[in-house]
């Protein structure tokens, strides 16, 4: 009892001192990397850079920093996952930055940043409206998610929260310890893996795994069937809260479905079927594009009947290797025609604004 007591107790001291992880979440409180600026190294497999710079402005998050013009500008933070912070990708080439330059020669009094965090759900994009943005009052907020909400049964009871006081005790207790952030961090970074939601590699992920059996697929089908009344219920919910905060902020909240490489296509590479080949540890490839693409509909629906703007990209976007470097994350090329993408149906919205 005294070693486990006296090595729970160094492990505290030694994580308040330094902690190596660097997890932006702790507990239910969002804690943004302020003025930061990373050097990332890779293989350079599928596409991506040996060396990748990305910087965190004033306010945590990628582009310029607010000045002190910025209540004349018309401000817009883009939120999202990890497919919209592109950790991968240098300053200037995620996805967010390339759309401001496309869209500034047209709208000068412009303002973008890239608020998107690794990893969060919908409910984290509900911590960061409370937490940090609805203070800032921006004009619009432009929202992609659904795939990082997608069987989210972990989720259950955290849809009413509004404050940390009325998260579950281990969420609270993660607040006050560094080991404990840690160790719920390091479990919800193992939940994310088992789905593919990390960062991985589109090569590896299409030479290490085998197209499901017929009988898994009819058990898998069967399940998420009988779970995704309640789950998508959840999601519209927090949805719902989403719109709700903006609107009670004056911003307007804009909602683009989340597309991913997986589904019924041809990969150009290995000429295997991306639908076939098991992308997570209980799904293939077109099972998980089934159920993001329930998920977008809600994500669709819901905007629609809230008279929200919303732009479709998941039919839209090519599934191809050249876009992404694992299931659902941008390489360059991707980042840049994903802009391109959103640019085509928000350029007309932003002309009906009229925004100068």
């Amino acid at each position: 009892m005294f070693l486990v007591v006296t090595t729970l107790v160094l492990s505290e001291l030694l994580l308040r001192v330094y902690n190596p992880f660097h997890f932006r979440v702790k507990g239910n409180t969002i804690q943004l990397p302020v003025n930061q600026k990373y050097k990332i190294t890779t293989a350079e497999s599928d596409g991506l850079d040996a060396v990748i710079t990305h910087s965190k402005n004033q306010l945590g998050f990628r582009g310029q920093d607010m000045g002190k013009d910025f209540a004349d500008r018309y401000s817009i933070f883009v939120v999202g996952g990890s497919a919209t912070e592109c950790l991968l990708l240098s300053d200037g080439e995620d996805w967010p930055n390339v759309l401001l330059k496309k869209l500034q020669p047209e709208f000068p009094s412009l303002w973008m940043n890239n608020a998107g965090i690794d990893g969060a759900s919908s409910y984290g994009h509900i911590l960061l409206l409370q937490q940090h943005l609805t203070r800032l009052k921006p004009k619009m907020i432009i929202f992609l998610l659904g795939i990082n909400d997608i069987n989210r049964v972990d989720m259950n009871g955290f849809d009413n929260l509004t404050s940390i006081n009325n998260a579950p005790f281990f969420v609270r207790a993660a607040e006050y310890s560094e080991l404990w952030s840690t160790v719920l961090n390091l479990y919800r970074s193992k939940k994310a893996k088992d789905k593919s939601l990390t960062h991985n590699s589109i090569s590896a992920i299409i030479d290490g795994k085998t197209a499901m059996s017929d009988t898994d697929m009819h058990q898998l089908k069967f399940k998420l069937q009988t779970a995704d009344v309640q789950l998508m219920a959840a999601y519209k919910k927090r949805l719902l809260m989403l719109i709700e905060l903006c609107r009670k902020n004056q911003i307007n909240p804009v909602f683009v479905t989340q597309p991913c490489i997986a589904g019924n296509t041809i990969d150009s590479t290995t000429g295997k079927n991306l639908g076939d080949i098991q992308v997570t540890a209980t799904m293939n490839g077109h099972q998980f594009w089934e159920l993001l693409q329930a998920y977008n509909r809600v994500t669709i629906e819901t905007a629609n009947e809230q008279l929200c703007f919303v732009i479709d990209a998941a039919t839209t976007f090519p599934k191809s290797r050249d876009m992404y470097y694992d299931l659902m994350h941008f390489r360059k090329e991707g980042a840049k025609a994903f802009a391109d993408t959103v640019y085509t149906y928000l350029q007309p919205y932003l002309q009906q604004q009229k925004i100068k």
